[in-house]
């Protein structure tokens, strides 16, 4: 069953696939689909092959798969390596098991609970309940279907017909999640109200008073409103505090979505950016973004216990599986949407045993200086311009020929993408775009922990001399 020879070359493979992440191209051989197609041989056999056979596959993968530990890889809110953490992944695989019961997950039923219980510690939250999800989107669902069963609990049983009009509110630049959840629970996105953002990208605390009267006087019933934490383009954090006080003063679910930003929590630094976070009434914090953690590492914390088993459980046909009917049972299965589920507790658990809380802090902090040392780089630079403030980890910027402020919108439009395709293509950098009012702009986020002071210098020079390249101007050192 097991040959210890038949994985020695994966392990040779996989080591300098890690090696040429932290030495080399961010991807070595960047393609579109139809050439991928071309160069791959993808058909699958009629007849097996032995494993040894695979080797060659493996190999063909691993040349052309982005490596995302790469310091230069800036193009996703996830990215790095973190060896306990893949130790995890590989020992959850080995040993193949789910998290829908004690019995076939005894230690990893704990881990999970220590960590619900840790992280719920650092959110504010006194007796917290919670699970692993399969990533933020699915947590922000949860918590939806959590709010309108608090506001119809007769919904269960007897579905939408003939309740009132259940309205959420998130803000214009809250993450796309919230819209197919509203779409999926059967609410309809009429029925998901947009409040306006002030210059920052911040929720307007009074818009949302305006928009929840409005709602009632139409005989709407509001259920749930949406702090972000850490918004997925400008980083930006809405005021949780205020949101807090509106929501427990008219009777809505508050929920914050902090799937990318709840983790400054680490540090006692920053963590004052979730200021009031411990009024809410359930929390989404990926760990696969600025901890680090490989995909998927992703939590869902809950203020008040039993609301998921309320919600989530189903009233016949578990019985198979679940046994007995303790109001709080050991079995993580009932209080959760999914059945299968992958233990990425142990992942989570490993790392913390590694770095600890003073680890985590220092990460965090590290990013912290990392992206203030790219903000004051596009300060210093007359080719380079601020888009947005910085507000956490996320710098926002264009390249502009010296500055060139009477460039057309479209131009510096078209230079960012070009220069943007360019550094893929020639395996130098990978950074994201992102548009704001017409604007096509880098969205550079931070929260690789291989990358160093020195790779921001140097992705900034590759950058700046790229667009030099499209716009024939005369190259200039980066400076600080």
């Amino acid at each position: 069953m097991f040959q210890s020879s038949d994985y020695l070359n994966l392990l040779q493979q996989l080591e300098g696939f890690f090696n040429d992440a932290a030495n080399g191209k961010v991807v070595e051989s960047f393609a579109d689909p139809d050439t991928l197609k071309a160069r791959l041989s993808l058909a699958l056999p009629t007849e097996g092959r032995p494993l040894s056979s695979l080797n060659e596959d493996i190999a063909s993968y691993l040349s052309h798969a982005v490596r995302t530990a790469n310091p230069a890889y800036f193009n996703q809110l996830w990215g790095g390596f973190n060896a306990a953490c893949f130790m995890g992944d590989m020992l959850s695989s080995a040993t193949n098991t789910s998290m829908y019961t004690h019995e076939v997950a005894p230690v990893a039923t704990l881990i999970e609970k220590t960590l619900i219980a840790k992280i719920g510690e650092l959110v504010g939250f006194a007796n917290p309940e919670g699970q692993f999800t399969t990533g933020g989107s699915n947590g922000n669902l949860m918590a939806m279907a959590m709010a309108r069963h608090r506001a119809v609990p007769t919904l269960k049983q007897t579905g939408l017909a003939g309740i009132p009009k259940l309205v959420a509110f998130v803000s214009e630049e809250a993450h796309y999640s919230f819209v197919k959840a509203v779409q999926l629970l059967g609410l309809g996105a009429d029925q998901l109200w947009k409040v306006p953002v002030d210059d920052d990208g911040k929720l307007i605390p009074t818009a949302l008073e305006d928009l929840i009267a409005l709602a009632r006087r139409q005989g709407a019933q509001p259920f749930f409103v949406v702090g972000t934490a850490g918004t997925t383009v400008r980083g930006a954090y809405d005021p949780l505090a205020e949101i807090g006080a509106i929501a427990q003063k008219e009777n809505l679910w508050f929920h914050i979505d902090g799937a990318w930003g709840a983790s400054v929590l680490l540090s006692n630094t920053h963590k004052s950016l979730m200021q009031g976070v411990d009024t809410a009434d359930s929390v989404v914090w990926d760990a696969h973004k600025a901890m680090g953690m490989t995909l998927i590492c992703s939590m869902l914390l809950v203020k008040s216990r039993g609301t998921m088993l309320s919600t989530f459980s189903a009233q016949e046909g578990s019985d198979y599986i679940f046994h007995g009917s303790a109001p709080d049972p050991i079995d993580l299965g009932p209080a959760t949407i999914h059945c299968g589920r992958r233990v990425d507790a142990l992942k989570l658990w490993l790392a913390w045993q590694h770095l600890g809380d003073r680890g985590w802090e220092a990460m965090v902090d590290g990013y912290f200086s990392l992206a203030a040392q790219a903000e004051e780089i596009i300060h210093n630079h007359p080719s380079l311009v601020l888009i947005a403030p910085r507000q956490s980890l996320n710098i926002c910027f264009q390249y502009r020929p010296q500055g060139d402020r009477a460039l057309s919108q479209e131009r510096r439009n078209e230079l960012t993408l070009k220069i943007r395709q360019a550094l893929i293509e020639k395996g130098l950098a990978m950074v994201n775009y992102a548009e704001l009012n017409g604007d096509i702009f880098f969205r550079l986020v931070i929260c690789n922990n291989q990358t160093k002071p020195e790779d921001i210098e140097l992705f900034f020079e590759q950058l700046v001399e790229m667009g030099h390249r499209f716009t024939g101007q005369v190259a200039r050192a980066v400076t600080v």
